[in-house]
């Protein structure tokens, strides 16, 4: 049969280059562990670099501000104006600081922090032996992660020596998660704390940060580990496997290669001939072959008999096909805009505000809402009727769609209320826009029947709004404008 002695052939092709396959991958093995060695040291200097750069804010901070004479005189005179001026932790926050101490020569004089336990811990420091300490890790009974601080002499400006202090000035962070991904992004490596040196799978990069506390022990590490990427070594060596590995390929597979021309090749080209011109004269001189190559062609030729039936399959499917498209576009339309006024209608808004939304604060970029609200408009439909009010909808939305921009979403909310969502504008060009349409829909109707106006109110999303108080606000600055005299718009 033609399947054993193409099995044999494989067969012993297979063994061959198992053996050579071996021997090339013992040697790639080798200089994959040297390299990864020196990747290895290279990568423990540059963590260490980054780690110390990291806190060198605070260390910054510490030294310039226990030389400061405000904080000298402060220190032996507490103030408690000094204090919410220039000691309030808010102040020091963009340094990434959480917390901030003072002591005198002998008690604590003041502390201020984001956590209450922060602030019991540096209460209970010993005052006597600040003295020795300089920079210095700890982790507190009730925290998860290493608190990190640096203690500075408080010494007049002019003492650099600091040979006569008065006191100490206490600087520190509390580690939490916006800290290990600051850190993440720095060195491209993934961070974590542990209170034991880690097992780490000797196959990634990985370097272990010791954190001491001020008797010298090891109270956890700061775990940092990335893949290992030093590709420039390996691809040398995968070249040179590769070329070697081709070549013994090439050597066995011209043999292969050579034996199923013969016997596979010459047949399944005529087979496939048949199938692409639909002919079985080809075929019929295989079809009596008690091996493989006979139950296809028998098979191909039952094929090439059904294909004239899936053929016409084929085209009806096409056909309903292309109108179910159609009728989905159609159906996208009307849900997607107003047949009245031309506006994008209310499911739009639904599925546009969440991603606006998100998209503006995760890149920064400004937001603006535009409500507006047409002025007595139940007035309009009940003295001039339903098809005036339709007529004064359709000539506002109008005046909206000309004063508007392509990127801008101005969305027909229900009634007479309409949205503007303006992407990527600030407060004030929302608010020339709103003015805009507002003189616009003015000029509209003058001289009218029908003196039409409306009110309108602006706001801007802050990095403090859900979609909910957004929404309320700008709502909220439309009934400001109803209240104080309509046909004006107001800014929240």
């Amino acid at each position: 049969m033609l399947k054993r002695r193409i099995l044999r052939v494989f067969l012993i092709s297979l063994i061959v280059l198992l053996f050579i396959a071996f021997g090339m991958t013992m040697l790639v093995i080798e200089n994959v562990q040297r390299s990864f060695e020196i990747e290895k040291q290279n990568y423990g200097r540059m963590v260490e670099q980054i780690s110390n750069l990291y806190s060198q804010r605070m260390n910054s901070v510490a030294e310039s501000y226990s030389l400061w004479s405000e904080l000298y005189a402060y220190t032996k005179n507490p103030d408690r104006g000094f204090e919410e001026a220039y000691l309030d932790i808010d102040h020091f926050e963009k340094y990434g600081i959480d917390f901030v101490a003072v002591y005198n020569l002998d008690n604590f004089v003041y502390a201020d922090g984001n956590d209450e336990r922060i602030l019991r811990y540096l209460k209970g420091l010993d005052v006597k032996d600040l003295k020795n300490r300089f920079h210095e890790y700890d982790l507190p009974k009730s925290f998860n992660f290493p608190i990190e601080y640096f203690v500075y002499s408080i010494c007049k400006s002019s003492d650099v020596r600091r040979e006569d202090p008065v006191g100490f000035f206490v600087v520190g962070n509390t580690y939490d998660l916006s800290d290990f991904f600051e850190l993440r992004k720095l060195a491209n490596s993934d961070v974590k704390f542990s209170e034991t040196l880690p097992n780490i799978d000797s196959k990634i990069l990985n370097f272990a940060k010791p954190l001491k506390n001020s008797s010298n022990v090891t109270i956890g590490y700061l775990n940092f580990t990335a893949a290992f990427s030093n590709y420039n070594y390996l691809i040398g060596n995968i070249i040179v496997t590769v070329v070697l590995f081709s070549a013994v390929f090439v050597i066995f597979m011209s043999y292969i290669a050579a034996y199923l021309s013969a016997n596979l090749i010459r047949p399944f080209n005529k087979i496939v001939y048949s199938i692409e011109n639909g002919t079985v004269d080809n075929i019929e001189q295989y079809t009596q072959r008690a091996d493989e190559i006979g139950e296809l062609s028998r098979t191909v030729k039952a094929y090439l008999n059904q294909r004239e039936e899936i053929n016409v399959y084929l085209k009806e499917l096409e056909s309903k096909n292309s109108s179910l498209r159609r009728l989905n576009e159609e159906v996208r339309m009307l849900l997607e805009k107003d047949q009245l006024t031309g506006l994008l209608t209310r499911f739009v808004f639904n599925s546009q505000i969440e991603r606006l939304y998100v998209s503006s604060l995760a890149d920064s970029m400004p937001l603006s809402l535009i409500m507006l609200d047409i002025d007595d408009f139940k007035k309009i439909n009940d003295t001039h009727g339903h098809l005036k009010g339709d007529d004064v909808l359709r000539r506002v939305g109008s005046v909206i769609l000309k004063n508007t921009r392509m990127s801008d979403f101005p969305i027909r909310m229900g009634g007479e209320e309409i949205l503007i969502l303006l992407p990527q504008t600030e407060l004030n060009g929302a608010f020339a826009i709103a003015e805009r349409i507002r003189r616009k829909v003015e000029e509209e109707f003058h001289g009218d029947v029908v003196n039409v106006t409306i009110s309108l109110g602006v706001t801007q999303l802050n990095g403090n709004d859900t979609i909910e108080s957004l929404l309320k606000r700008v709502d909220d600055a439309v009934y400001m404008s109803k209240k104080n005299g309509k046909n004006q718009t107001t800014i929240i």
